[in-house]
C-alpha cells in the first residue's frame, strides 16, 4: 500500500492508496509523528511520498520511522513532459495536480483550477505536456487585502458569502463579499476564455478548499475533484518505481 502526505500552505492531507484506490484519508491541520504512526499501524505501507508547500518544517522528523519514502521535487521522473523554464520553483501542488488530471481524464486538453491559499492554473495538454499557467492572490488573501490595507473595511471570510446570483452588495459587507467573489469568477472565466480560443476545446477540474464555492457560479462546464492531489501523487510514486 501507499502512504501519500500533501502539505500544503494551510492543511496537510494524508491517504492511503491501494493500487490506484484510496482506501482512507485524513486532514490535518499540524500533522504529527503520531499521526503517521497511527496510520501505519493499521495499513502495511510499503512505499510513501510526500509534497510539501506549507509551513511544516519538522517533516522529514514526522516520517522518520517510514521504511522509505521520496520527496516530489523536479528530480523526480514524471508521466508527463514537463516543459516549465524553470522547474525548480515550481510548486509541487502545481505538478501533483496537473499528473492527477491526467489520470483522471486522459488524451485531453486539462485545466486544473486550485483554489487554496493562492488560485492557481496549471495547463497540461492532450499529448502530456506541461505548458505552466497563472498564479493569482486566494480568496482569504483578497478579503484580507482589503482589511489590511484600509482604515475600516471589516475582515471578511468566504464563509461570509451568501451563495446567490446577485451582483450588487447594498452593505459595506456583501459589496465586500461581491466584489471579491464575482470579480474572481470573472478572473477565471476570462482565462478558460483565452485558453478555449487559443487550444480548442479544454477541460476543466476545480480541486482545493475554496473550489466549492465556485464549481455553480462560473459560466463554463467544470469538474471538481478535492483528492486531485493525492491522486497525481499517487501516479507519481508509482511511477518512480
Amino acid at each position: 500500500m501507499n502512504l501519500i502526505v500533501d502539505i500544503g500552505n494551510t492543511r496537510t492531507k494524508v491517504a492511503v492508496f491501494d493500487n490506484d484506490a484510496i482506501v482512507e484519508q485524513w486532514v490535518y491541520n499540524h500533522i504529527t509523528k503520531e499521526c503517521i504512526s497511527s496510520i501505519t499501524q493499521i495499513y502495511p505501507i510499503s512505499k510513501a511520498i510526500v509534497s510539501s508547500v506549507g509551513k511544516e518544517e519538522n517533516w522529514q522528523n514526522i516520517l522518520s520511522d517510514l521504511p522509505r519514502y521520496i520527496e516530489l521535487s523536479s528530480h523526480l521522473k514524471l508521466p508527463i513532459t514537463n516543459m516549465y523554464k524553470t522547474p525548480n520553483t515550481l510548486g509541487a501542488d502545481r505538478i501533483a495536480g496537473v499528473v492527477g488530471a491526467t489520470v483522471l481524464f486522459p488524451n485531453r486538453h486539462n485545466l486544473v483550477i486550485d483554489m487554496g491559499t493562492c488560485i492557481t492554473l496549471d495547463f497540461v495538454t492532450n499529448t502530456g505536456e506541461y505548458k505552466g499557467g497563472a498564479i493569482l492572490p486566494g480568496i482569504s488573501m483578497k478579503f484580507k487585502a482589503l482589511h489590511t490595507f484600509t482604515n475600516k473595511l471589516p475582515l471578511l471570510s468566504i464563509e461570509n458569502f451568501v451563495d446567490n446570483d446577485f451582483f450588487i452588495g447594498d452593505d459595506t459587507q456583501s459589496s465586500i463579499a461581491m466584489g471579491v467573489m464575482n470579480a474572481t469568477c470573472y478572473e477565471l472565466e476570462g482565462f478558460v476564455n483565452r485558453y478555449n480560443d487559443v487550444f480548442g476545446s479544454i477541460n476543466i477540474i476545480f480541486t482545493g478548499g475554496d473550489a466549492i464555492y465556485f464549481e455553480k457560479r462560473v459560466k463554463f462546464p467544470n469538474f471538481v475533484n478535492s483528492n486531485l492531489l493525492l491522486i497525481g501523487l499517487n501516479k507519481i510514486l508509482n511511477y518512480n518505481e
